[in-house]
Parts: C-alpha cells; structure tokens; sequence
C-alpha cells in the first residue's frame, strides 16, 4: 500500500544558473531581465524538469502492490506536488473506511518526572565527560597567497558552495598562480604561455575587487612566465603525468595529544600505484623567510601524515625553488 504525502509541498525555487543542455550553453537569471536565449533555456529547463517529477510521480505509483491512496487537496497551489499530474481525484472511487474495525486504544498516564538537581548534574558530568572537544586544522587558511573562503547562503541544505574573496594584490596573484595550475593540471587550460597569460586576464576580468586595489593588480604575463617556468622545473616535468590537482583530505590526527583533525586541500599529489607518493604544495612568496618555510614545512607534514605519502615537496615559484619535505625533516 502506497500513500504519497506533502503532496502540497511547493516545487523548489529555480536554481539562477540554467543550463541548456541542447548547445551546452550557461545562462544567468538576474532579476526579470529575460533576453530570447535565455528565455528559450528557461523553457528547455522547465520541460526537463517537468518530465522528471511526472517520473517520480509514477515511480510512486507503481510501487504499490495492492492499494494506492491518492490525498485529495482542492486548496493546493499551482505550483505544488499535487498539481504536477492530473490524478483525477474526482473519478477515482472514494476510501471506504467503515470496514476498517475501530481499536480502542489505551490511555496511560505520563510517566512521573523524577529528575532531580542532583541526577541532572550527573548525567550532565557524563555528558561532558563523553563530549571531547575537536580541534581542526586547516593548513593553509593563513597562507598569504590564499584567499579567505567564505560559504553563501543557500536555500536548501547541501546546496552551500565556497566562494572566494580576493583581496589585496598579493593574494589576486597567489589565487590567479593555483588557478593557472590547477586548470593546466586537469587538461582544462593548454600548456601555452600565451594562453596562460589570456586566461590569467580573464580570471582578473572576473573578479570583484575595490576600486582602490585596481592600481594594485598584478600583471598576467608576469603569472604567465611564473606558471611557465613552474612547469619546467625538472622535479615537476617529471611528474606531470601524475599529477592530480585540488586533492580535498579531511582526517583525524593521531600524534597529538588532545583530538584534533584535518581539513583542507592538496594543490597536487602524486600517485603510484594505487598509493599517494608525493604530494604538492605551490607557494607564491616572492621571497620566503625561514620561519615562513617552517611553517609550510609544518603544513606538508600534516598532509604527509594523513596521505601516507611518502614525501611532500613545496614549490615556490616565482624564485623557482623546492624544498622536499619528510616526517623527519626538510632537506633542500
């Protein structure tokens, strides 16, 4: 026996992007402006989903095996589960419940409360004792050549992204060097000094900044040649074709003393085999300290630690240096 309810649920609000899949085209709803091509998405969107929730409206139906009991519900919105197929409510045979025999059903009475002061403070000493704090560690939150990420706000839960804000000309370097490297790494972007500088004009072209940090933007031929020359690198060119970029870890940490645990990302790891050999971490610092190298050496352990891999190697690229990173420690 089936009964489908929340039937007078609303149908969920259109996402802003549209995505026509027919000429595989995006398209960017903004306010009531509604230009044809977007007007033809909107319309191939609205019939592709359409036809997915008649779908799951007959997946529902044909699950019962012996009775389906199809709610009534005269008052219910356009836009609502039960307006998206014509059940035909008013042909469909009424429910007879007067075969159904009634139970009488038995009233007890509500428990006696016997919490005391003295019983609450201890299960909430058990409480507290079972409720061990967790520390987590994000390495490269601080780095210079990161930008902060900050989560919008979504309708409906699991639908949060991360969006970044750039600030400052240093950090709109670092960014615009990870994303040259990654998107090179995925086969997204040809490995073409030219083209890394035209794509590196167009991320700047995509970024909302302040007005007062427009004289302070970098140039896209200098990130161009320091992607260029980062690829070169003998240690590097030897491991492109392993190279796997944007690797998301999140792990709890075993050598510390109190509960703490991992999350953050990779720029690159190595695999071989079926096993993370080496893992990447690109840096922009223009000219590192000893302490900064420290404190990314730090970072690397963290991610060898929780990978398994058996070395980590930081690249800083714009002087064209790296320093291979151990458990045990850094060596040059």
């Amino acid at each position: 026996m089936v009964i489908p309810i929340n039937t007078a649920t609303l149908l969920r609000s259109r996402d802003p992007f549209v995505h026509r899949s027919d000429d595989d085209t995006l398209h960017w709803v903004i306010g009531d402006v509604v230009p044809p091509e977007l007007l033809a998405a909107l319309e191939t969107d609205d019939e592709s989903f359409m036809l997915e929730r008649e779908r799951l409206w007959y997946v529902a139906c044909t699950r019962a095996r012996e009775l389906l009991i199809v709610p009534e519900l005269p008052q219910a919105e356009r836009r609502s589960w039960a307006r998206v197929v014509d059940m035909a409510c008013d042909v469909l045979p009424t429910l007879d419940l007067s075969r159904i025999p009634q139970q009488p059903r038995l009233m007890t009475a509500d428990p006696s409360n016997a919490q005391t002061a003295e019983l609450f403070a201890a299960e909430h000493a058990v409480i507290e004792a079972a409720a061990v704090p967790l520390t987590w560690i994000r390495p490269s939150d601080h780095d210079p050549d990161r930008l902060p990420m900050i989560e919008t706000i979504a309708l409906e839960s699991g639908d949060a992204t991360e969006v970044e804000a750039p600030v400052g000309a240093g950090r709109v370097r670092g960014l615009l060097l990870h994303k040259l490297m990654e998107e090179v790494l995925t086969g997204e972007l040809a490995e073409n000094q030219q083209r890394f500088a035209a794509r590196a004009r167009e991320l700047l072209a995509e970024l909302v900044l302040e007005p007062a940090e427009s004289p302070l933007l970098p140039d896209a031929s200098e990130i161009a040649a320091t992607a260029w020359r980062t690829l070169q690198l003998p240690d590097i060119a030897a491991l492109r074709g392993q190279l796997v970029p944007e690797w998301p870890i999140y792990a709890l940490l075993n050598d510390h003393p109190t509960p703490q645990a991992l999350a953050g990302r990779v720029d690159a790891i190595s695999y071989d085999g079926y096993r993370v050999d080496i893992v990447v971490d690109w840096k922009s610092d223009i000219d590192p300290s000893d302490k900064d190298m420290r404190v990314h050496a730090g970072q690397i352990e963290d991610y060898l630690r929780v990978t398994g891999a058996r070395r980590g190697m930081l690249v800083y690229m714009t002087p064209g240096v790296i320093h291979w990173v151990t458990l045990r420690e850094v060596s040059n």
